[in-house]
């Protein structure tokens, strides 16, 4: 999360002085009589903040679903179902408003009880809005279309949208939308005091965290939805992937994340581990500075996605186990989803029809790349330069330390990136990157009015058949009409693990150790 000031160092100051930070009272250690283990994680970065309406980079995303719950709940399958969580049921009052039947007998880790008050504080800007009410927190990227939450009794809440809102259960169901406890919130006296030990509902709670070390969590016994399947959690933070793969081989660990697909079948050789995980909802792609003299040619643009060999290219570097979108989109946005929308073409022959359409001169387009920030990165720029070699795009590889130095004025290049869906649809996905707040927008890089037009058209629309009309006009810009980027292919996300501890992926980047797992829901 770039543009927050409130950074993890300010946030975790005391950490930094005294080594841990700890939770009064909590003991992490498992439940008397009871054999359940701890779980020790290993995963690469420490997270930036543990409140979810402060961060949701994927260190974040991997500890806030232990300590958080939702009103309504996904069922993390490929068509992402809406479920009860903190919300029994809820009921539509009209295309503006949500009214929600809270559960009763939920308590906080701090033992406070759940109520109507802790989902309006929650989702009221005294939260949403973070420190200062500085308006730059990650939940705007969810939430920015609630308007207020009315309080009808103890258990009972209407959250009321800006305007017409079909998505308002989705929102409900996303990132940032975790309930905290509004009394420890006010008990803490401030986001300095908050952010060293945040307390929601869910299945784990904190007992400590040491910065760029460890977070430490214990189960939280009197869980609503049943007992946690661990004592406790470590994560442990292992920056190096061949450090996380020896700790992972020694037993020091018995999960690690970010595993590469080269090291699948180094894994699968030790007996008692294997790989888990697989495709998320997560697209990378390539964007594209269209300022630039070369780039501002959408021929030029279309000729640098029309050269790719998808196919192979997944075939290749990812053992086929990503998925290749059609478009900007995924199966799970339901109703929102153009399942006859044309997949990505490779054509190389049109790529140079256009290329001398486009008057292009066999220039140098600058491709700014980072050392496998992404998995596999540096290979699969190598290989694409090669595909568009043989269509007559001279692409130069230029190695670049980190994204400041890729956005660093004038760009005039392309580079990569990748977007998640926050939750199943476009809005919350391709128009993250792409609306006028969106990265590329913001950069300078790209923009086109129609499309912003239509996207806060597709807003206010209810009506799926006028949302999908919409929608089809806004993903045909992003292919072909005024392309701001190269689709590339679906993420996953691979983990290693013992085999011996029952666990299954969802497809957000949500690390899910809790009683609703599907791999505990189906035993």
């Amino acid at each position: 999360m770039r543009d927050l000031t409130f950074t993890r160092r300010n946030i975790l100051a005391a950490a930094a002085a005294g080594g841990l930070i700890s939770v009064t009272g909590l003991r992490f250690a498992a439940a008397q009589g009871n054999d359940r283990r701890t779980l020790k994680v290993g995963m690469s970065r420490f997270p930036a903040a543990l409140d979810p309406a402060l961060d949701n980079s994927t260190a974040t995303r991997r500890v806030v679903p232990q300590m958080f719950d939702t009103l309504i709940g996904f069922d993390q399958t490929e068509k992402m179902a809406l479920r009860p969580a903190l919300a029994e049921r809820w009921e539509r009052v009209d295309a503006t408003a949500l009214r929600l039947f809270l559960r009763k007998g939920v308590t906080f880790h701090d033992g406070s009880p759940f109520t109507s008050r802790d989902v309006a504080f929650s989702l009221s800007p005294d939260h949403l809005l973070g420190p200062g009410k500085a308006g730059k927190t990650v939940a705007m990227q969810t939430l920015d279309t609630v308007d207020r939450v009315e309080i009808v009794d103890d258990h009972t809440v209407i959250v009321r949208a800006k305007g017409d809102d079909s998505l308002l259960e989705k929102r409900l169901a996303s990132w940032a939308s975790e309930i905290v406890s509004s009394h420890a919130f006010d008990a803490a006296g401030s986001w300095d005091k908050w952010i060293q030990a945040p307390v929601g509902t869910g299945p784990y709670r904190i007992v400590s965290q040491t910065l760029d070390v460890n977070v430490v969590l214990a189960a939280f016994d009197a869980y609503w939805g049943g007992e946690p399947p661990y004592a406790g959690i470590e994560y442990r933070i292992i920056p190096e992937l061949a450090s996380r793969m020896n700790a992972l081989a020694a037993g020091e660990v018995d999960f690690i994340t970010d595993l590469s697909p080269d090291l699948f079948a180094e894994i699968e050789r030790q007996s008692g581990l294997e790989v888990a995980g697989g495709a998320v909802q997560n697209i990378r792609c390539l964007a594209i500075d269209t300022t630039g003299p070369v780039l501002s040619q959408v021929g030029v643009r279309r000729a640098l996605s029309l050269a790719l060999d998808r196919k192979a290219l997944v075939e290749a570097l990812w053992q086929s186990r990503v998925p290749i979108p059609n478009g900007f989109q995924f199966p799970s946005f339901g109703e929102g989803y153009i399942e006859d929308f044309p997949a990505l073409a490779y054509d190389p022959d049109l790529a140079s029809k256009l290329l001398t359409e486009s008057g292009y001169k066999g220039e140098t387009i600058a491709y700014k790349l980072l050392n496998n920030y992404y998995p596999n990165q540096v290979a699969s720029a190598q290989i694409m330069v090669e595909m568009w070699r043989a269509v007559g795009l001279n692409v130069e590889i230029q190695m670049m330390e980190n994204f400041a130095q890729i956005e660093k004025k004038p760009i005039n290049a392309i580079y990569d990136n990748s977007t998640t869906a926050i939750f199943p649809d476009l809005l919350a996905h391709a128009w993250r990157l792409l609306g006028p707040n969106g990265e590329l927008p913001k950069l300078g890089i790209w923009q086109d009015k129609e499309f912003f037009a239509l996207g806060e058209k597709l807003k206010s629309t209810v009506e799926p058949a006028d949302r999908r009309a919409i929608i089809r006009r806004m993903l045909e810009t992003i292919d072909h009409g005024n392309p701001p980027c190269v689709i590339l292919h679906g993420s996953g996300q691979f983990y290693g693990k013992r085999k011996d501890i029952a666990w299954g992926p969802g497809q957000t980047l949500d690390l899910n150790f809790g009683p609703f797992n599907a791999a505990y829901t189906q035993n």
